[in-house]
């Protein structure tokens, strides 16, 4: 149960005002989610004045900067990770998580709870790189083997002290990391019937003041804080949602997706707050709170600040990206100033060193030229419109080629593929106009799966696609050698017509009964985003042991150069 002041203490307040009250605990939390082992900045489009500028964004450098600042002006700071720390980059392809846990604990996080994408090589290198970790790395939901390495490593929660003041933070895994990563053995139990459980352990301890911990999506950690009573605040992740006051970013020329904060009722009618803060660690959440003695929040405000290095640079008439100077960078770093959520933030110099060896190791992977991209090869995850407002219908140009160079590899070895199907999650980038490297393809596909061919029959197929259309995101199905219609004004199941499969340079109607074989990554083959009709079907299946990444290199050596699709076999019907 929650504190409940007694009468005498409540007339002195009366009595007295608040000279001789007990003080209200101020907390300023400072949250990044789904950095992804990007550890350096990348590079990213702002809007100043309606011209688009082209900045770099984040930096693990800038992240540590910011955060010293933060600690030297508020007493009471708590530094939290709201999960997918790793998996994106070649630096966790190469170094499986040793970097991003050192550089964690250089700028002294309080806690991290586990993202979906730390299970993506399994258990035991998920309890390999946490023995790293010199900070609490939390998950309450997670039901592992009692005597298991990740057991000994991962705690529900963890209590941290403030001058006095106890604060609970309960880690919660999404219970989908089932189906969208490989954690091998390991469970997941309900995530608001295990955050009910654990708010009732640390209120019997006497702390009131509860943060959840989260990586379950926006929507998700919204539910959570309508219906699980005492829960101030949702710390959440995995959705790469960014937030702002519903003016700010429309100001840089972006979409913010909510509020920070968002404000939703409790069970018990009051106040919680949720946040949380993109990705990438372009971004990085700066919350001030105010707790009262029964634990609840009766003041929080902030933003999600986007850290800018100095550099703005656009196009001159030759089409060339160039710096800008003089005046018209004077205008950008005055709108800078006043932009509530963008800020220039110098390097640190300690993070700049940590990162430099590992910098080093990559030197020779990143730079080694494969091939080239004739234009830009934009991903999105379903048709609509990218990140940077182009129209894109079809949804992504960069992932049909995926599923080509699937379907070519397989060819290639005598395996006689008919279609290639893959999740749009499984691509995680767009790839930029010019030389294509080893680094991109690693950087396009990080997960390591390998290429898998197996016998379905058409149904089978059919059923494949609707499982992309119903569960859609990171979920929706890219084609090669296969084209289809997806209505999402359907009822789920009855979404997907029109399929077509190319035989001998024709398109035929997809038979019901005819047998096709499929080529598709490991991940989705063993059931990933829900693909259960692959995991269970009959008949041959055959790992090639062929990378993914490794695929698309060899792909794009023999094509020389990439071009957009004239069409990705995807004709789109979106909601109404």
């Amino acid at each position: 149960m929650r504190k409940v002041m007694m009468p005498i203490v409540l007339a002195a307040l009366v009595v007295f005002g608040t000279t001789f009250g007990t003080r209200a605990f101020e907390l300023t939390v400072v949250h990044v989610n789904d950095t992804h082992s990007h550890l350096e900045s990348v590079s990213d489009k702002l809007s100043f004045d309606g011209e688009k500028t082209y900045v770099k964004l984040g930096g693990w450098d800038r992240l540590k900067t910011k955060i010293d600042e933060v600690r030297s002006k508020n007493p009471n700071v708590a530094v939290l990770h709201a999960g997918d720390a790793v998996q994106g980059t070649l630096y966790f392809t190469k170094f499986l998580g040793k970097p991003e846990m050192e550089f964690m604990n250089l700028l002294g996080f309080d806690a991290m709870t586990l993202g979906n994408h730390e299970f993506d090589k399994g258990p035991d290198v998920l309890a390999d790189f946490l023995e790293y970790a010199h900070f609490p790395v939390l998950c309450a939901n997670l039901q592992a083997k009692a005597d298991s390495r990740l057991a000994a490593e991962v705690k529900p929660y963890v209590v941290l002290e403030f001058n006095g003041k106890s604060v609970g933070v309960i880690g919660l895994t999404l219970k989908d990391t089932e189906v969208i990563s490989r954690p091998g053995p390991v469970t997941f139990a309900n995530e608001q019937e295990t955050a009910r459980k654990c708010v009732a352990e640390l209120e019997a301890k006497g702390i009131n003041n509860i943060i959840a911990l989260t990586h379950m999506g926006y929507d998700a950690d919204k539910a959570l804080a309508a219906n699980v009573k005492g829960i101030d605040l949702v710390v959440g992740g995995h959705s790469h949602t960014l937030l702002d006051d519903g003016r700010s970013l429309a100001a840089l020329g972006m979409r913010g997706g909510g509020l920070y904060p968002t404000k939703v009722k409790g069970p018990d009618g009051s106040d919680v707050y949720v946040v949380t803060s993109w990705e990438w660690a372009k971004a990085v959440g700066v919350l001030k709170t105010v707790f009262d003695d029964n634990g609840h929040i009766t003041e929080c405000s902030g933003n999600a600040v986007l850290l800018l290095s100095d550099s703005f640079r656009r196009k001159n008439a030759e089409g060339k990206k160039v710096e800008l100077k003089g005046a018209a960078r004077d205008t950008v770093m005055d709108a800078v100033v006043k932009s509530p959520i963008a800020e220039v933030v110098g390097s640190d110099a300690d993070a700049v060193a940590l990162l430099a060896p590992y910098k080093k190791g990559l030197e020779a992977m990143r730079s080694e030229v494969i091939g080239q991209a004739a234009q830009s090869l934009p991903h999105i995850r379903m048709p609509g419109v990218s990140d940077s407002g182009e129209q894109l219908p079809q949804g992504s140009m960069i992932a049909p080629l995926v599923c080509d160079a699937m379907l070519w590899k397989t060819a290639s070895v005598g395996l006689k593929p008919d279609l290639a199907m893959q999740n749009a999650g499984g691509v995680r980038t767009s790839v930029d106009r010019g030389p294509i490297t080893v680094g991109t393809a690693y950087t396009l596909m990080p997960f390591g799966n390998t290429v898998y061919v197996l016998d379905l029959k058409g149904t089978q197929v059919v059923e494949a696609l609707e499982t992309g259309a119903r569960r859609s995101g990171g979920a929706f199905a890219y084609v090669a050698g296969a084209r289809y219609t997806v209505d999402m004004n359907k009822p789920e199941g009855k979404r997907v017509s029109h399929v077509e499969i190319r035989k001998d340079g024709q398109w035929q109607p997809l038979k019901p009964k005819a047998a096709y074989r499929l080529a598709t990554n490991a991940y989705v083959a063993d059931g990933g985003d829900g693909y259960e009709v692959l995991k269970f079907a009959g008949g041959y299946r055959y790992d090639t042991g062929f990378v993914v990444a490794q695929t698309f290199m060899d792909y794009v050596r023999a094509r020389k150069t990439l071009h957009r699709p004239e069409a990705t076999g995807i004709t789109f019907i979106p909601e109404k």
